[in-house]
Order: structure tokens, then sequence, then C-alpha cells
């Protein structure tokens, strides 16, 4: 897992859990087709068009929202780790970047290629 020191984004828990994999910058409906299982899902707001993403996602961070925002229900749901109100997320992290979601804590971690 990344180190303490290697934060890239901090947002609010929604649902907690522990997950390492590649991000998928998700801005539009169209892109949801390149969020693959093991991914981590990153989007601007919580659209419900999203939820089809989310359901094939190992973790998803989103820019705006809350609990009771559409996407964020549906992780709950399925036991997603998940954040919200990470601020800058789609500018910050980019498509194959390799990351750690600490959802509990409410953090993202960068990952060197391998690690775990």
């Amino acid at each position: 897992m990344g180190r303490r020191d290697d934060v890239l984004i901090k947002g609010s828990t929604v649902c907690p859990g522990l997950v390492s994999g590649t991000v998928k910058v998700v801005t539009k409906l169209a892109d949801i087709s390149k969020v693959n299982s093991g991914d981590i899902m990153v989007v601007r707001n919580s659209s419900p068009a999203y939820a089809t993403g989310v359901m094939n996602s190992a973790g998803l961070i989103t820019e705006r929202g809350g609990k009771l925002a559409h996407i964020c229900i549906v992780s709950m749901e399925m036991g997603i780790p998940s954040i919200a109100n990470a601020e800058m997320a789609t500018e910050l992290l980019e498509d194959n970047m390799l990351v750690t979601l600490d959802a509990t804590e409410g953090t993202v971690y960068g990952r060197s290629n391998g690690e775990y």
C-alpha cells in the first residue's frame, strides 16, 4: 500500500474499505465502458447514469455529492469502498494510475507499479 506521505486526494467516507486498483476517470456516460472489475472509478458528480460503472468497479471516488447521492447509495449497498467530496479528483487522478483507496480514512494514496 502507498506510504502516508503519498496522499493524492482526501475526501469524506461514504462506504469504508481498503482497495488498490487502476484509476478510470469517467467524465461522460460513454466513459463507463472503460470501467472494468478491479478498477477505481473517479467521477465529478453523482449522476444515477453512472450506477452501472460503480457496479463494475472495486472503488469509487466522487468530487461532489455525499452519502445520500444515488451513486453513493449504490456503492454502499454493494459494499464498494467509496469517498465523496474529493476535490479535484478528476484533474489530479488520470486513467491507468495505480492507487490505493482507503475509504475508511477518506484518503487516496499513490502506488508504485506492482506495490499492493
